[in-house]
C-alpha cells in the first residue's frame, strides 16, 4: 500500500504564490504614490511579540499603517508579504499552508494580514501558526470587534494588540497643512489654555475646526474632493460595518442587522440623553437583554459611544445615561437636510466624548456640568454660554466654542483635539 502524504506548502502552487508577490508589488507601488503622514499613534505599535493585531473602526488607517510597516520590513525585497484576507487566493488556500510555504520555500520573515476577521477560523490557525512556526511573525488588522479571548482559541496571551482611531483635530490640521503642533494634556488645557492658544500659529483655526468637525476624522477623506462623496463614503462604510462586520462576527440575518441599523439612526436623530437601553426596548418592543447586546456591537464596531454615571454598577453598564454617535462626520453624513444649529450641541459634545475616550481617559456624566473628566467638570457650548450650571462647582471650566483665545475658566473647545 502506498501513503501519499502531502505536507502543507504542497498544497499551494508556486504560480499562485508569485501572485501574491505580484499582488504585493502593485499595491506598494500605487501606495508610495501617495503622501503618507506618520502618526504619532503609530510609534506606540511595536512588533517585539511574535503576534501583533491592529483594530479599529472602518477607515481609520489600519490599511495604511500595515503597508508602511510592510515596506520598512523588506516587502519589496520580499522579506515581508502583504495580503487581504478577503482575497480569493484564501477562497482555496489555508492562512496556516500560506505560512507554512513562507517559512519552508522563501526568506520571507513577516506577514501582514488585512482584516483578518473575513477569514474563516482565523483564531484557530492563528493560535497554530503561533505554536508552530516561531520564526515568521504576524502582523494583522482587523475589525474593532474583535475579542481574543471569546471562544476555547484564547488568544490574549500570545497576541499584542493595538487600537488606531481617526484624527485628532491636531493630526488633521498637520495632515492637511503640512504642520509640526504641540500635543497637549489635561493639566496643560486648563492651567496653559491662554498660552497655548495664543502660540498656535494657524490663521482661521475656526474655519479649520468646523471643517474637522465635518469632514475630518476620517483619512481616506483626502481622496475626494466633494463633500458629498465624503458623506457617500462614509454611509457606505457603516452599512459595510453592520451588514458585513457585525453580521459575519456574530452571526446574525437580515432582520437582527435591519433591528441594528435602525438602533444606530435612533442615536445619530435624538439629543444624547434622550435614549438608554430600556427606552429603546420599549420602543421597539423588544426584550432589554437583546437591546442591550446590539447597543454593544455598536459600540464595538466603533458607531457609538456611551457615558456612564461615575463609579456605576454593573447595572449601569448595561443601560448607559448618554449615547453618542462614535465621531461628529457621522452626525454630518446623516444630517445633510438639517439645520447647524439644531444640532451644534450634540457635535460639540461629542467631539469632546470622542477625543477623550481616544486617549483612554475615563470620562463620565456630572449633574452639574456636562462632564467629568478626572477632577474636572466641563461644561460646554457656545462663545456666550453662563457659568449657571457650574457656579457652585471649584474646579470646573466651560469649553466654548467659536473663540479663538479663552479667558479664565473658559477654554477654547478646538482645544481639546490637541489631546493627541
Amino acid at each position: 500500500m502506498i501513503f501519499n502524504i502531502s505536507l502543507g506548502y504542497n498544497l499551494i502552487e508556486k504560480k499562485k504564490m508569485e501572485k501574491l508577490f505580484e499582488i504585493q508589488r502593485i499595491i506598494i507601488e500605487q501606495f508610495e504614490n501617495q503622501p503618507f503622514y506618520h502618526r504619532d499613534l503609530f510609534n506606540n505599535i511595536s512588533m517585539d511579540n511574535h503576534v501583533c493585531g491592529i483594530i479599529g473602526a472602518r477607515g481609520v488607517g489600519k490599511t495604511t499603517f500595515l503597508l508602511k510597516h510592510a515596506i520598512n520590513s523588506g516587502a519589496k525585497k520580499r522579506k515581508a508579504l502583504y495580503v487581504s484576507a478577503d482575497n480569493i487566493f484564501f477562497l482555496e488556500n489555508k492562512l496556516i499552508d500560506l505560512v507554512d510555504y513562507l517559512y519552508k520555500q522563501t526568506s520571507t520573515e513577516i506577514l501582514y494580514i488585512d482584516e483578518i476577521h473575513k477569514y474563516p477560523n482565523w483564531k484557530q490557525e492563528l493560535k497554530n501558526i503561533v505554536d508552530t512556526y516561531p520564526s515568521i511573525k504576524i502582523f494583522f488588522s482587523g475589525s474593532s470587534m474583535i475579542d481574543l479571548i471569546q471562544g476555547k482559541y484564547d488568544l490574549s496571551r500570545r497576541v499584542s494588540l493595538y487600537k488606531l482611531f481617526g484624527f485628532s483635530f491636531r493630526e488633521y490640521l498637520e495632515f492637511y497643512l503640512g504642520k509640526t503642533l504641540p500635543k497637549i494634556t489635561l493639566h496643560d488645557l486648563h492651567s496653559s489654555h491662554l498660552s497655548i492658544a495664543q502660540k498656535l500659529d494657524i490663521p482661521r483655526i475656526l474655519m479649520h475646526f468646523n471643517n474637522y468637525l465635518k469632514i475630518g476624522y476620517f483619512p481616506f477623506f483626502k481622496g475626494f474632493v466633494q463633500d458629498r462623496e465624503k458623506f457617500q463614503s462614509l454611509e457606505n462604510s457603516v452599512q459595510m460595518t453592520i451588514y458585513e462586520d457585525i453580521a459575519t462576527l456574530y452571526s446574525l440575518k437580515t432582520p437582527t442587522l435591519l433591528l441594528i441599523e435602525k438602533l444606530y439612526k435612533f442615536i445619530l436623530n435624538s439629543s444624547p440623553g434622550e435614549l438608554n437601553a430600556f427606552k429603546l426596548a420599549k420602543t421597539l418592543g423588544k426584550d432589554f437583554e437583546s437591546i442591550s447586546n446590539y447597543l454593544k456591537y455598536l459600540e464595538q464596531a466603533g458607531l457609538i459611544r456611551f457615558i456612564f454615571p461615575k463609579n456605576s454598577g454593573n447595572a449601569y453598564l448595561r443601560n448607559p445615561i448618554k449615547m453618542y454617535p462614535d465621531n461628529s462626520n457621522l452626525i454630518y453624513a446623516s444630517y445633510l437636510p438639517l439645520a447647524q444649529d439644531q444640532i451644534k450641541g450634540k457635535i460639540r459634545e461629542t467631539f469632546v466624548v470622542n477625543q477623550i475616550q481616544n486617549m483612554q481617559i475615563p470620562i463620565f456624566y456630572s449633574q452639574n456640568g456636562d462632564f467629568k473628566v478626572s477632577n474636572m467638570i466641563f461644561e460646554i457650548g457656545g462663545k456666550n454660554k453662563t457659568r449657571k450650571q457650574i457656579y457652585a462647582e471649584k474646579n470646573a471650566f466651560i469649553l466654548a466654542d467659536d473663540i479663538v483665545v479663552g479667558a479664565k475658566g473658559i477654554i477654547p473647545l478646538y482645544l481639546i483635539g490637541f489631546l493627541y
